[in-house]
């Protein structure tokens, strides 16, 4: 936050401020995106997974999300971080750092002061373990699956399409 931004509300997770006469949110976090996927021999993506989300703010109670996580004290660095939140929500250990690739900083919204590394992991071949999940609430209603690629599109969350494009076009331009 800056010296002349006003806390028009302070929680453990956010703060709510107005700067320059405009209000926005500055969150007391830092978190990271995982799109995990299974790819083909040539290493084109073909699945994409993604979490059937607890969300009660969305109708119906789900959204269908990408991995999203917190770093925590003991976590190194963002990749870590990514690593542990894939295995916590998905049930996938990729220790191998070849198989992930860091697609950039990406922001939800005009109105959040927020960037939030964007991870991709080839899950291709892994074998999957039961999640761990955080113990909370919303990981035990959730669900993780794999959705077409071509499936993609229809995501209401921004997120899923556009990480996916960004690991289409880093797949392209090594072909």
């Amino acid at each position: 936050m800056r010296n002349d931004d006003k806390v028009l509300f302070s929680s453990e997770y956010l703060n709510l401020i107005e700067r320059d006469g405009k209000v926005g949110i500055v969150p007391n976090f830092s978190n990271v995106v995982i799109l995990p996927y299974i790819a083909d021999k040539e290493g084109l993506p073909l699945l994409i997974g993604v979490l059937k989300e607890y969300n009660v703010f969305r109708e119906g109670g789900y959204s269908i999300s990408p991995i999203t996580g917190s770093s925590d004290d003991e976590d190194p660095n963002f990749l870590e971080t990514a690593k542990r939140e894939l295995h916590e929500e998905s049930g996938y250990m990729v220790s191998d750092n070849d198989r992930w690739y860091f697609l950039g900083n990406a922001i939800s919204s005009k109105f959040v002061d927020h960037e939030q590394p964007c991870f991709a992991v080839d899950v291709s071949d892994l074998k999957r373990e039961e999640p761990t999940t955080d113990g909370t609430e919303q990981e035990a209603l959730s669900k993780f699956i794999f959705i077409p690629a071509n499936d993609v599109v229809k995501c209401k969350d921004v997120f899923i399409p556009a990480l996916f494009l960004k690991l289409l076009f880093d797949w392209i331009k090594k072909c």
